[in-house]
């Protein structure tokens, strides 16, 4: 007799629980598992966190030690960024991380992470710790200008150290331009965006010190001999890139060596173009873009109008141009700052604080020949260039100066060499025509004294633009405003020579100025309208690289005031952005501009109206 149970008489209950368990313990092992992971995913994330802290720390030291000068110091910083940079990497790249990447929710966060980690590596390993260790090389700076010469070998042996930190820097970008910000939660996001800016904030640095790897030692005569002109604009009579040329000096340069060769105050004119100017640029501007030198410049596209000088130079002199410098006597004056006071054979000191109404002004009431105004101009140029090259100023003094005139659009350089031209067009030191985004109208507003005298000098201009979506069809209209002022003295007609006020030679009252203001459109647009005063203004209108252009004349006695608005209507713009290119120009009360900044552009509502739509 048996008091068991029969299989047939177990509980349905228990039979259910017996099924169950090897189910439940799966379950609970996957959870574990899940909670070890997670658990090892969140403790390797607070260590990533704080190495990639300590690595955006040393990223910016290393900035700032490299700024100052202090190479040792970049280069003890850039050794501990690697570690913190290497360590995060690894914190964010095992196995399990790149697992826990596939869970919805907080994947993208994990990816974003390895990301920043990986780039942050990058830029440790191939842009800090080359640059760091060829900093002193390539450090503008740092090098130094003696007895007419500058050592080019340590720049030359740096070449390839910035040419792998600026591959580097690119990848770097890449990898956080990848990542998708809207996926992400906010505290990931925030380390994106800082990420994101400080790259954006290092580029242009990145940028300029691989171009003075790239430029310098050609430039410099490192393969040979290399002859430049450098052209000096008088703004007294504006020309669209920044002045009437008023002289050329002819340097040369060979393996670092920098000399003074030749000076011309002026050559020409030729009865028929010496250099073949583009049909579009005549026909806005006429033929004496070609046949003057001092007209050369007239149109706005600086690699156009340092071709046809140097054209001009080689039909007069011969010989072969490979590039164009050109400056005013602002630089002139900042470049006294740096070096110190000059002597000239008249007698003069030039100082940085008389430089400008010396050059601009003075000169014109001191001689009536055009002929000694230029030998003055020239002699002035040649001292300055002499107390340079003479390591009269230390190379971050003339830095500074050169990145302020660079700024504020008052030097400009073109290469013949094609490699070294395609270099300098991406900087803001090529002068070439506004180029247009989806997101933003670049507009031109460029200058012409038509005087004929020097009565620059007491030109007021201020400009303003805006840009509004009014249209049905999304396409963006931009207004630019340009107010212009005669600011001369009541009695300039008697009490100014005839040189400056032009002596009523292209019929010109004298102490009035006459300008011609050049509006480009952006690329691709079309004109809207001109006007001035409410009416529309008669104007020259034509097209140059694919931009509207309408060209008008404003005449202004002294005291006097006018105002021109000038209509474009964009065909490739998305969004309502505007900036504007302008001549840089003098104050016109005889006070020298700051430089280090481009011409204040002001703010203008662009009112929706019928004609607009």
């Amino acid at each position: 007799m048996s008091n068991g149970l029969a299989e047939d008489d177990v509980p349905p209950v228990r039979e259910e629980e017996r099924r169950r368990r090897p189910i439940l313990v799966a379950v609970l092992l996957v959870i574990l598992v899940l909670l070890l992971g997670a658990a090892w995913i969140g403790f390797r994330a607070y260590l990533a966190r704080g190495e990639l802290k300590d690595a955006l720390a040393d990223v910016q030291a290393a900035r700032s030690a490299v700024e100052s000068g202090n190479t040792a110091q970049a280069r003890s910083i850039a050794a501990d960024l690697s570690r913190h940079a290497r360590s995060a990497a690894d914190l964010t790249s095992d196995p399990i991380w790149r697992a826990g990447e596939a869970v919805p929710w907080f994947g993208s966060d994990l990816a974003a992470v390895r990301t920043v980690a990986a780039a942050t590596d990058t830029l440790a390993s191939q842009v800090v710790e080359p640059l760091a260790s060829a900093a002193a090389a390539v450090d503008p700076r740092q090098l130094t200008l003696s007895h007419g010469r500058i050592d080019l070998a340590p720049l030359i042996a740096a070449g390839p150290a910035v040419e792998k930190a600026e591959t580097g820097f690119v990848a770097a970008q890449r990898q956080i331009d990848a990542i998708d910000e809207g996926q992400l939660v906010s505290p990931v996001s925030r380390a994106v965006t800082k990420m994101r800016t400080m790259l954006d904030a290092a580029g242009g640095q990145l940028e300029a010190v691989a171009n003075t790897a790239r430029l310098l030692p050609g430039m410099l005569g490192a393969d040979g001999p290399r002859t430049y002109l450098v052209v000096a604009q008088n703004p007294a009579e504006i020309r669209a890139t920044g002045g009437l040329i008023g002289s050329v000096t002819e340097i040369r340069t060979d393996h670092g060596a920098i000399t003074l060769a030749a000076q011309s105050a002026s050559f020409g004119p030729w009865a028929q173009p010496v250099f073949d100017v583009p049909a579009p640029t005549t026909a806005l501007f006429g033929t004496v873009v070609g046949r003057y030198l001092q007209d050369a410049n007239v149109t706005p596209d600086f690699a156009l109008a340092a071709r046809t000088a140097s054209a001009m130079w080689v039909h007069e002199h011969g010989g072969v141009v490979d590039g164009v410098i050109a400056l005013d006597p602002v630089v002139l004056s900042g470049l006294l700052r740096a070096a110190g006071p000059v002597s000239l054979p008249t007698g003069d000191t030039l100082t940085a604080d008389n430089a400008v109404q010396l050059l601009l002004s003075d000169v014109y009431h001191r001689y009536s020949n055009p002929a000694d105004q230029d030998a003055f101009f020239a002699s002035a140029a040649g001292a300055v260039f002499a107390e340079v090259a003479d390591g009269g100023a230390s190379g971050s003094a003339l830095v500074d100066v050169l990145a302020q005139a660079g700024a504020s659009d008052r030097v400009r350089i073109w290469s013949s060499r094609p490699a070294e031209q395609r270099v300098l067009a991406d900087t803001t030191l090529a002068g070439g025509l506004p180029v247009s985004t989806p997101d933003n109208a670049a507009l031109g507003v460029y200058f012409n004294d038509a005087t004929g005298g020097k009565m620059d000098y007491y030109l007021g201009s201020s400009v303003s633009a805006g840009a509004k979506v009014c249209r049905a069809d999304g396409r963006v209209t931009s207004r630019v405003e340009v107010t212009l002022s005669n600011r001369a003295p009541a009695n300039a007609a008697t009490t100014l020579s005839d040189y400056v006020t032009g002596g009523d030679l292209f019929g010109v009252a004298r102490g009035s100025i006459l300008t011609r203001i050049a509006f480009y459109g952006p690329q691709g647009g079309l004109l809207g309208g001109v006007r001035s005063g409410g009416a529309g203004l008669p104007s020259v209108t034509g097209s140059d690289g694919g931009r509207p252009v309408a060209v008008v004349e404003v005449e202004l006695t002294p005291g006097e005031s006018k105002t021109v608005d000038v209509e474009f209507l964009g065909t490739a713009q998305k969004r309502p952005g505007v900036t504007v290119a302008v001549t840089p120009t003098l104050n016109g009360d005889g006070t020298t501009p700051v430089m280090g900044a481009p011409k204040a552009i002001g703010t203008i509502a662009v009112p929706c109206t019928p004609g607009v739509k």
